[in-house]
């Protein structure tokens, strides 16, 4: 298992939106770097963030039930990472890695396992990178039932790398997320930046959406190409 480092990064929310007087629902809002990430307040006994860029997914407690990392190492030669993560902000996710499924339409859930973690994380979000249109998320409590959806209409038609269109989408829940589930039209759909954590004294939903305090992030560092 590689090292990791914690960042901690002071974020304000662009867009959210209340579904349970429990739940809030964030995005999609622009995102080019772990800078741009919404999760914000409260105490974390356990943060993470997973980036692909070690061409795995390996952060604890969470499988996704469709497609892989798409890997500049391993192919295909076109795919979208979120700008910041070949190092440079420059408008292209073309030299990063993510994750892949050709079936947009099904998209990818994310199951987190309690088991694993200690508790279900009470904060959890994906970044869309690419696909085509309309791009909904839908995220689920500790019983599995729906916190609600969230739908876009962001995407460029393009598939060189863009990362202009990126956007995130998220939820917090006190009581726990079980899963996140992100879906698109037609044909593929690419996606990075999987973040979830867990707080054992969640900031309220008012507060997400002020925008204010300070989230701790653990973030696999890049292994070497």
């Amino acid at each position: 298992m590689e090292r990791i480092s914690i960042h901690r990064i002071a974020v304000a929310v662009a867009c959210a939106a209340p579904v349970l007087a429990s739940a809030t629902l964030l995005g999609p809002t622009p995102y080019l770097s772990i800078a741009d990430s919404p999760f914000i307040g409260g105490t974390y006994t356990y943060s993470y963030l997973e980036n692909f860029e070690d061409h795995l997914l390996n952060v604890p407690g969470v499988t996704g039930d469709n497609g892989g990392v798409t890997s500049v190492v391993f192919g295909p030669a076109i795919h979208d990472s979120v700008d910041a993560d070949d190092g440079v902000i420059d408008g292209s996710g073309l030299n990063g890695d993510d994750w892949f499924t050709r079936e947009g339409a099904d998209g990818v859930t994310w199951t987190f396992d309690a088991n694993i973690l200690g508790h279900l994380p009470t904060h959890a979000g994906i970044v869309w990178t690419d696909g085509t249109n309309d791009i909904h998320f839908e995220a689920f409590d500790q019983d599995g039932n729906s916190l609600g959806t969230l739908s876009g209409s962001h995407a460029d038609g393009s598939f060189n790398g863009e990362t202009d269109e990126d956007r995130f989408y998220g939820a917090i829940n006190p009581t726990g997320i079980s899963k996140i589930h992100l879906w698109g039209g037609s044909g593929g759909i690419e996606m990075d930046h999987l973040q979830y954590g867990y707080a054992s004294v969640p900031e309220p939903a008012t507060m997400a959406v002020l925008g204010l305090g300070v989230l701790g992030l653990i973030q696999r560092r890049r292994s070497a190409r």
